[in-house]
């Protein structure tokens, strides 16, 4: 994963430098709950740029790669007010902030405000549903955690995130990997190689657990 993001650096150094992302977080530094050892302003950075590596390296215009960088670094912001529902909150910041800079059009308005409604995990079925052509990049980002070679650590930090258990941690994921999937062609190529190892090491370690 870090070669993709080295390969992308311009692009993502040129998406960071936008006011309204540069804005978004030094609010998030400065007022987020330090409670939230997941969600953090380290998670809504990663996701930012994973995000507009994975769009670069799939061909997505620079325009839309601007759009899908607003999306990541607004897609938690709603963390700031409440954790229930936080999308709803985090697409209305997105809105106010992108009007205020009177540089992007209603349509891409909305279109940023439903990707980060699509980043709201399913209860059933499959873990999202995609409603714009965008999303598969953030999705991917977002939930790339279940590709990476420090799973293990980041389900630690949601655990403590959420004041539960590993193990039961653990089984919540193990069943969001056996209902989830990569939406990109980068996602896929990047980070489903890991997911497999990762869903393999899980499974043998759930198995050994004491019943």
């Amino acid at each position: 994963m870090l070669q993709i993001l080295q390969t992308n650096e311009d692009a993502i150094r040129g998406v960071k430098s936008h006011s309204i992302i540069s804005s978004i977080g030094g609010v998030l530094t400065s007022r987020l709950d330090p409670a939230l050892t997941y969600h953090s302003v380290e998670h809504s950075d990663e996701v930012l740029r994973l995000a507009v590596a994975l769009a670069a390296t799939d061909g997505v215009s620079a325009r839309e790669q601007l759009l899908i960088g607003i999306a990541a670094a607004y897609h938690d912001a709603g963390f700031l007010e409440q954790r229930v529902d936080h999308e709803v909150v985090s697409a209305d910041l997105a809105e106010t902030a992108m009007h205020a800079t009177k540089s992007f059009s209603d349509e891409e308005i909305n279109l940023v405000k439903q990707m980060i409604w699509d980043t709201r995990l399913q209860p059933d079925g499959p873990s999202h549903s995609l409603n714009t052509v965008l999303s598969p990049w953030l999705i991917d980002a977002d939930i790339s955690n279940l590709g990476r070679s420090d799973f293990l650590k980041q389900t630690q930090l949601l655990a403590d995130e959420l004041d539960i258990s590993i193990d039961t941690m653990l089984d919540q994921s193990i069943q969001l990997m056996n209902r989830h999937q990569w939406f990109s062609p980068a996602g896929r190529k990047i980070l489903g190689p890991q997911k497999d190892v990762n869903v393999r090491e899980l499974r043998a370690m759930l198995k050994r657990r004491p019943s």
